[in-house]
């Protein structure tokens, strides 16, 4: 009982060692510094890029229009096919037409044969000026009336004024058309070879733009200035055209300026009414530092990052932001590209707080790579075995 007794005390004593030993661990653990990443800043060479939101537009659209009375006899074309120039879209009746022209040139014919009487008349002092006169006037009048009938029948065939896509028909064959004031409109005929998008620029971006283009270049700016489109869904540019025209004046209201691109748009990507993101380079290349965006946090003093010192201190660092390129954001002041920026471990940090320091995974690689150049050959370093038979050797030796 006595050994029994003994053995429970040494356990518990053991017991209790060991609950002491754990509970100096999380103590440990929370003393030690946090874990950070750090990365240099970049610095490169960007052109300042403008996004700004358009619609797609037809280079030209017209309504066709029937501007003559009478039942449309036929569409021959399909919708929503390209047509040329000068194809035939619509037919309206033409014979109450055709037999406009035919009456006028008789009306015409009979008014010259008046004339030429009324003249040779007066030759022989038959007749008097003014029949001459008045013929003469008659003989002017058929012969305005003749072209206004050969302009009705050329109505009644609705043709293609460009190349273009031609849309819905609005009217189907066999309906009157033409009674009402202004034409009945047949339907509509686009150009999208070349295609516009129409997109505005805030007063402050415009201002920003001239600031950085030199005066000398700004009236060079239409028709050479490059500009990039890309539709919803596409993460890439799809389109390039240049820019095609730039407004006379800001709209007070909206304190905006219109401008519009032109697209060859060959492909006919750009279809009128699309959504479009158009973007173009606001000034030459210049040099710039960037860090990542997610990095950067603001408060009432303004935009800041942290850095680690030399003493492997955290320290707040205020900067000057500009602009947005992809993920990162260019720093105008504040920033020296030889500095260490946390770019992890944020959460865990405040100002002034000694951290252990971690390389970013770019660094890292950086460094395993210089280290794996500078490596020996792995035969020359692996030690060599010997060979059994001097294995052997030795063996009756040490018997002997």
């Amino acid at each position: 009982m006595k050994r029994s007794a003994n053995t429970t005390l040494l356990l518990l004593t053991l017991a209790v060692c060991t609950a002491c030993g754990k509970r100096e661990n999380p103590a440990a653990a929370s003393n030690a510094p946090p874990l950070v990443t750090v990365a240099a800043p970049r610095e490169t060479m960007v052109s300042d890029v403008i996004e700004l939101d358009g619609i797609v537009t037809p280079s030209a659209s017209v309504n066709l229009v029937a501007r003559v009375a009478g039942f449309l006899l036929a569409t021959p074309f399909i919708e929503g096919e390209q047509v040329r120039k000068g194809q035939l879209l619509f037919l309206i009746e033409p014979d109450s037409y055709r037999e406009q022209v035919r009456l006028n040139q008789a009306r015409l014919d009979q008014a010259r044969a008046d004339a030429d009487r009324q003249a040779t008349l007066l030759k022989q002092n038959a007749t008097s000026q003014s029949s001459v006169e008045n013929a003469r006037s008659q003989m002017k009048q058929a012969e305005a009336n003749l072209r206004l009938a050969q302009i009705n029948l050329g109505y009644c065939e609705v043709r293609a004024s460009f190349d273009g896509v031609i849309g819905k028909r609005l009217v189907d064959a066999g309906n009157y058309v033409g009674a009402a004031p202004g034409g009945t409109v047949l339907g509509t005929l686009q150009r999208l070879r070349p295609a516009y998008i129409n997109f505005a620029i805030s007063e402050r971006d415009m201002l920003a733009v001239r600031a950085r283009i030199p005066a000398a270049q700004r009236h060079d700016a239409i028709g050479k200035l490059k500009v990039h489109a890309r539709l919803q869904g596409e993460n890439a540019f799809s389109a390039d055209g240049v820019l095609d025209f730039i407004d006379n004046s800001l709209n007070a209201g909206t304190g905006s300026m219109q401008l519009r691109a032109r697209f060859d748009n060959d492909d006919l990507h750009l279809i009128p009414g699309l959504y479009a993101k158009t973007s173009f380079d606001a000034g030459p290349k210049r040099r710039v530092i960037l860090i990542p965006n997610a990095i950067i946090q603001a408060d009432q003093q303004g935009s800041y990052v942290f850095i680690v010192d030399a003493k492997a201190r955290a320290t707040r660092r205020n900067i000057e932001t500009g602009n947005q390129f992809g993920k990162e954001r260019e720093v105008r002041s504040g920033l020296k590209t030889d500095e260490r920026v946390v770019i992890s471990g944020l959460g865990n940090i405040v100002d002034g707080q000694q951290v252990m320091l971690q390389m970013s995974e770019a660094a890292a690689a950086a460094t395993a790579s210089a280290k794996s150049a500078r490596a020996q050959p792995a035969d020359a370093a692996a030690p060599t075995t010997p060979a059994p038979a001097a294995q052997l050797a030795r063996v009756k030796r040490r018997s002997t």
